[in-house]
């Protein structure tokens, strides 16, 4: 499982693209538009325990459907647990 490290503002994940919703929680979606691929991929974060979800169309490239995860990886945003 994925989380975000604990010692992270969530209100980093506004750089990223994310959004806080009334469920408190963060998401992202990004809908793929090319011909061959239109489907969409959602992140989700929530904000107790920070556990990150991907839901997405059976598809997604499978490259393409971690390209967020990456960069919150990168940045040293993410644990696993």
């Amino acid at each position: 499982m994925l989380k975000i490290k604990d010692n992270v503002d969530l209100k980093k994940l506004e750089k990223f693209g994310f959004e806080y919703d009334e469920d408190n929680d963060y998401w992202f979606y990004y809908a793929f538009t090319e011909p061959r691929d239109q489907s969409e991929v959602r992140y989700y974060i929530d904000n107790k325990d920070r556990r990150i979800s991907i839901l997405l169309d059976m598809y997604v490239n499978p490259y393409k459907r971690l390209d967020k995860i990456y960069d919150l990886i990168q940045a040293g945003l993410v644990e696993r647990k």
